[in-house]
């Protein structure tokens, strides 16, 4: 399974930085509508819902939540941001929160919020000054996070982290993910050379704590399912959500902690 999951992130993730540095705007923009084209059929596994008509309301509903994610950003932004924290509540006392999120009208509302908040922030910072190197730095900081996540946890894990949620995660790979993020963040400095160390460092270890919450987000809506993977589209990996698990909660913190908290960047 390692290698299958070496042998495919090997293959994706130049695919990933040369779109993102070179190929027209619209190709990316294509390629991520795409994406949530993906995203939201494997919701109907999640939420779940069986009915056509259901399934094919909730991609229309995610496209339009798109669209008014678009003409009302700051608010949506802030409110998604405020969601998290219930989210992270719900991951925390997680099975008995059942009893107040766990209905497939509460499970859809959280996936159309989330999603187009990715998304929105995504756009966001890419047409940012510098906007593409810093998503590549994104990207890079949550990758160091989930490599050194499984192989401390490979080796070392012994204190599980949230047993209920993720019987997987522990203690001792949380540490070495955030060990290795920590080198891509100080790489990340000497690259941007922003006025704060403390503010750069700290919005990096608050990005990567967050993307461990949207990991454990996709974990509890898999396990209340009882799925393994959101679907199969990638080899080693799973679906479209399994991967973009931790992004979908750490971009919307990332950009807020680019736009209102100054780097100097």
């Amino acid at each position: 399974m390692f290698m299958q999951r070496l042998i495919t992130s090997l293959i994706l993730i130049p695919i990933v930085l040369l779109t993102i540095f070179y190929a027209p705007a619209w190709v990316l923009g294509g390629l991520v509508l795409l994406v949530v084209l993906v995203a939201a059929t494997e919701c109907w596994q999640l939420i779940p819902t069986e009915y056509p008509l259901a399934r094919i309301g909730f991609v229309v509903a995610l496209f339009l939540c798109l669209g008014l994610c678009y003409m009302v950003f700051p608010y949506w932004q802030t409110w998604g941001l405020i969601l998290w924290l219930f989210i992270y509540v719900a991951i925390c006392t997680f099975p008995s929160s059942q009893r107040y999120w766990g209905h497939p009208g509460i499970v859809a509302t959280l996936c159309l919020i989330v999603i187009p908040l990715f998304v929105l922030s995504l756009v966001q910072i890419y047409y940012m000054p510098q906007g593409k190197s810093l998503l590549v730095y994104l990207l890079f900081l949550i990758w160091a996070a989930d490599v050194g996540a499984y192989l401390a946890g490979k080796q070392w894990g012994k204190h599980k982290l949230i047993p209920q949620v993720s019987p997987g995660k522990s203690w001792e790979g949380i540490a070495g993910g955030f060990s290795l993020a920590l080198l891509v963040a100080f790489i990340g400095y000497v690259y941007y050379t922003p006025y704060s160390a403390v503010i750069w460092f700290g919005i990096a270890m608050v990005t990567v704590v967050v993307s461990i919450f949207g990991d454990l987000f996709v974990s509890i809506l898999k396990r209340r399912c009882h799925l393994k993977d959101t679907g199969a589209i990638i080899p080693g990996h799973g679906g479209i959500l399994d991967r973009l698990d931790s992004l979908i909660a750490a971009l919307p913190v990332f950009y807020f902690g680019l736009t209102y908290i100054p780097l100097g960047v």
